[in-house]
């Protein structure tokens, strides 16, 4: 049996944090015992972790790593503790802070590590400065996931030797995402809207990273047209630009058509009731939104950034679009509600291309190899006090 760790830090279950549950609960449970470690703050409760709890409810085993602020350096220790306690053979970490503290406990404790590189989103100085820090640490790891080209690209300009680094897609459980799964009507009944609305969304937290500003100035140009007047659009997520988006859609008059849902524990519904996902970041790994809005059968519109182009293939899958651009978004859309039978076939085209190279078995398939290669080199290769197989 191999033990491994995965370490996050997070409240929310985003993109990566599925991935993660999906990989524990479909993962050969005869070969692999897989379990979270979960940074939390000593003042926050640890119950109220929206992770932790989704984590326990798909029956994933959570050990709570409590640390008094993000960058406490006795949470190595804590890490390195709760690794022989549990014999873990593989510490597996998956964003800039938990590839340092993986680096960092490797120095004093010899376990494999690997991470998985989502992206990278720098918001602040510090930020820029730790996510330097998190690709010149790449190359001491066992293995670098990458879960698009560019990333791979990335990984290797920072020097991390060709024969560490695995391309492996992100993926969805296509059986999770079926259209007619749940009834339809919510956000038109939630925000009293008239049936023959068509909704435009934009799911994600609301950061600047996203382009948000670019989505609600898009949504301002199709409004101003009397001819989209029962076109609505929403912001479905939270973040620490709410208050601000709120603002500007206030100042341009537009709070009948431009609603904020907040956060959502499952976005499905939402995907039943959009007529068209609106995707406008200025960066982005490879992202399930796109994976998950086409396997429910709904049109995408989104910016060529990141793994974008690996999923919408333009007017062949969904809609390209030059980011940082409102007018190249609203363009978009329009062509999109004027064709609407074209973005249903966009939409279908693009339900398929998922089914055939993103389901999710296939990406566990390679997960699983990557951990026996590493498991059995690391027999071969190291001695670490307290390792079984």
């Amino acid at each position: 049996m191999i033990n491994v760790l995965h370490l996050r830090d997070t409240d929310r279950v985003c993109g990566p944090g599925k991935t993660i549950l999906e990989t524990s609960a479909r993962i050969d449970t005869s070969s692999f015992n897989l379990s979270i470690g979960l940074i939390c703050l000593d003042r926050e409760n640890v119950e109220e972790n929206l992770y932790l709890r989704a984590a326990r409810e798909r029956g994933v085993n959570v050990f709570p790593i409590r640390s008094v602020h993000q960058y406490d350096p006795r949470i190595v220790k804590t890490i390195k503790e709760l690794i022989k306690r549990e014999n873990i053979h593989i510490l597996h970490s998956h964003e800039y802070k938990t590839d340092i503290l993986a680096f960092l406990v490797s120095k004093i404790y010899d376990i494999p590590i690997i991470t998985t590189c989502h992206g990278w989103i720098i918001n602040s100085p510090k930020s820029r400065l730790l996510i330097s820090v998190g690709k010149r640490i790449l190359p001491f790891f066992d293995k670098v996931i990458a879960v698009s080209p560019l990333i791979r690209d990335e990984i290797l300009r920072y020097g991390t030797s060709p024969e560490k680094v695995i391309q492996v897609f992100n993926a969805i459980v296509a059986d999770n995402y079926r259209p007619g799964l749940y009834e339809d009507g919510l956000l038109r009944r939630k925000f009293d809207l008239p049936s023959n609305g068509i909704l435009i969304g934009n799911i994600g937290r609301l950061s600047p990273e996203k382009g948000q500003k670019d989505f609600l100035q898009a949504a301002e140009l199709i409004c101003r047209q009397d001819k989209y007047d029962n076109v609505y659009f929403f912001l479905i997520g939270d973040g620490a630009d709410m208050q601000e988006l709120q603002k500007l859609v206030e100042m341009m008059g537009l709070s009948s058509r431009i609603f904020f849902t907040g956060h959502l524990q499952d976005v499905r519904p939402v995907y039943q009731d959009l007529d068209i996902l609106a995707l406008t970041s200025y960066t982005e790994g490879f992202p399930n939104v796109i994976l998950e809005s086409l396997c429910m059968e709904t049109a995408v519109a989104a910016t060529k950034v990141g793994g974008v182009s690996d999923i919408i293939k333009d007017r062949r899958t969904g809609c390209l679009i030059a980011s940082h651009d409102p007018e190249a978004i609203a363009e978009q859309l329009i062509y999109l509600l004027e064709n609407p039978q074209a973005a249903r076939q966009l939409a279908l085209q693009g339900k398929q291309m998922v089914l055939e190279k993103f389901e999710f078995q296939r990406r566990i398939s390679i997960i699983q190899t990557v951990y026996d290669e590493i498991m059995q080199t690391a027999l071969e290769t190291r001695s670490p006090a307290g390792w079984k197989n």
